[in-house]
């Protein structure tokens, strides 16, 4: 499959993607954690923003505020599309959106991992991969006496997690690193 240009894929190419986004986008909406905002409909950054503020407003917490690094650019692709149940003919338009390569001043070069730049289903492919993630940490730090122990509050690749403890803040660190690990990714240390 051949780009127009550096990660800009063709206008069939686009407009396949925006058919198959409309048809993710319902079932996956329903699925996807509350607390997860980036590049949703109906979801903005001033809405991670203000649950952060109610998270916070609430007494003394120690705050956690990390970027994954390079989130677009290396997720696992057999990891992803081990996420998405569909037919096999739409299968198969993933996976060659997800190898398309890029060509760059003249120089094609392979992509054996993260997702179309510039594509138009790279957003919901790029929730769909970090989907569990916010769970992961609920389930290991459940609420205790209704109090959340550690809240998570992702806005596409950054997030936050708010606890009032210094130390599940340095799990929570180390857990959401191991569980990044299959996706193919890892917390950006220098913006952490």
């Amino acid at each position: 499959m051949k780009k127009a240009g550096i990660g800009i894929p063709t206008i069939q190419d686009r407009a396949r993607q925006a058919l198959v986004k409309s048809a993710f986008e319902p079932e996956w909406e329903s699925r996807f954690e509350g607390t997860s905002y980036g590049f949703r409909p109906g979801r903005s950054a001033q809405d991670a923003i203000s649950r952060i503020y109610q998270s916070i407003n609430k007494g003394e917490y120690y705050v956690l505020d990390a970027d994954i690094a390079k989130c677009f650019d290396r997720i696992n692709h057999d990891y992803l599309l081990s996420k998405i149940h569909c037919p096999s003919c739409l299968k198969r338009d993933l996976k060659q959106w997800l190898k398309a390569g890029v060509l760059d001043n003249g120089v094609f070069e392979d992509t054996e991992t993260g997702t179309p730049q510039g594509g138009v289903i790279s957003p919901i492919l790029a929730n769909i991969a970090l989907d569990g993630m916010i769970r992961f940490i609920e389930t290991m730090y459940p609420k205790k006496a209704d109090r959340a122990q550690a809240t998570v509050i992702r806005y596409a690749d950054d997030l936050v997690v708010i606890s009032p403890s210094l130390e599940i803040i340095e799990q929570c660190k180390t857990a959401i690193s191991e569980w990044l690990k299959p996706v193919g990714l890892e917390i950006k240390p220098e913006k952490t």
